[in-house]
């Protein structure tokens, strides 16, 4: 069922519509073509500078394309603000580089994206970050990772590859009591699967070349919270120069009109597909929150909408080799990286999300090496079980 706002539009309505205000002209957002704007008067200059990302003064500080998809991702996620980058990882940077000083403390799961764990690992060597991870599994542990210099406490859910749950609300309240900020990368589920902000959530982050692009096209990436903490985040944006070119903002805007069906599509032909995998004699497990003897499911049920995700992972009894042939044998779904779009498509996560993590590391974040991720696209279902079915069998 799709969320109401406090317009009382849906979210589908507002994926399409945005605000909905109706207005004479071009139904899709114009692409401005502009780096940098003229005035005609000083005065009208630096009131429009002053503006920021939602002035047209020069594009590394505010462009009128890029803020019209920013006002759209916002509506839709029911927040105040949303910056456009150029990529997941620069909006997820972005938003540790806006709240860490030297010798601040990060909490982070095990189990979140591998360019996440660089990214913390990288700012522990340059800048003095420390970092404690936590096991998504083991939720009655998280704080023991907590001090008293912890600034964010960083969670996916569902996590990337093994699809761990995690309960928002619990993790925000954890967060809160010890002074951090929560910040959720929300990618797998996408702003109409998961409302994280009504849960807790103090910023929400997408790999906007997911499920928000959704068409294997574009990279980019949303930070989305209140106008206070959003300002720390701009100031990043413009110091670094992080800023997406506008054709990129307009393909977003577009793709957010389709977002709610394609999702809806890709979490239906998850589901039907994982409790096929799980009844293969080739396959020794399982991970998706839609199974009913996972244990996320039933905070899932209660946290995610439109289905459990269009994401999956599965062992392939033999390991890497026999992992590696059904990826290998597949002919409709494609072996890429990424997730989140119209095209179905396999990886090992071993080899491309978490390529830079040793075998105790995977081993630790419940990543085995016969692990195939699954991200299941809008075809017919019947059409991507054959193609399954036969990699497995010659596997």
């Amino acid at each position: 069922m799709a969320t109401r706002s406090r317009t009382g539009h849906g979210s589908n309505t507002r994926a399409v519509a945005g605000d909905s205000r109706r207005r004479a002209g071009a139904v899709s957002t114009p692409i401005i073509h502009s780096s940098t704007f003229s005035f005609d008067s000083l005065e009208s200059m630096l009131v429009e500078r002053d503006r920021g990302a939602a002035g047209a003064f020069y594009q590394r500080l505010g462009h009128p394309t890029l803020r019209a998809c920013e006002e759209r991702l916002a509506g839709l996620e029911g927040t105040e603000e949303a910056l456009l980058f150029p990529s997941g990882m620069a909006a997820i940077t972005g938003v540790l580089l806006a709240n860490l000083h030297a010798k601040d403390h990060v909490v982070a799961l095990r189990q979140c994206y591998g360019g996440t764990l660089d990214a913390l690992h990288w700012g522990k060597e340059r800048l003095g970050w420390s970092c404690a991870l936590v096991d998504a599994r083991e939720p009655e542990s998280w704080k023991d990772g907590f001090r008293s210099g912890t600034r964010i406490f960083h969670i996916e859910t569902p996590t990337n590859p093994t699809l761990c749950v995690v309960d928002i609300e619990h993790a925000a309240a954890l967060a809160h009591r010890h002074g951090a900020l929560l910040t959720v990368d929300n990618t797998f589920a996408s702003p109409v699967g998961q409302k994280c902000m009504p849960l807790g959530a103090d910023l929400v982050m997408y790999s906007a070349t997911k499920s928000i692009g959704g068409h294997g096209d574009l990279l980019a990436g949303v930070a989305l919270g209140s106008r206070e903490l959003l300002a720390g985040v701009y100031n990043v944006r413009s110091v670094f120069g992080a800023v997406p070119d506008p054709q990129m903002a307009w393909l977003i805007e577009r793709s957010l009109k389709t977002l709610p069906i394609r999702v809806e599509r890709g979490n239906s032909n998850a589901l039907e597909l994982a409790r096929r995998l799980a009844k293969h004699p080739r396959v020794a497990q399982v991970f998706y929150p839609g199974l009913e003897g996972h244990p996320g499911h039933e905070i899932a049920r209660r946290q995610m909408m439109l289905g459990f995700g269009p994401v999956l992972a599965f062992d392939v009894r033999g390991g890497m080799a026999a992992a590696e042939r059904v990826v290998n044998g597949l002919e409709l779904v494609r072996h890429a990286p990424s997730l989140g779009g119209v095209e179905s498509l396999a990886s090992l996560p071993a080899h491309t999300s978490h390529r830079h993590m040793s075998p105790e590391e995977l081993a630790q974040a419940g990543i085995s090496q016969g692990l195939v991720r699954l991200s299941v696209g809008i075809e017919d279902v019947e059409d991507l079980w054959e193609d399954l079915e036969g990699a497995l069998g010659a596997a």
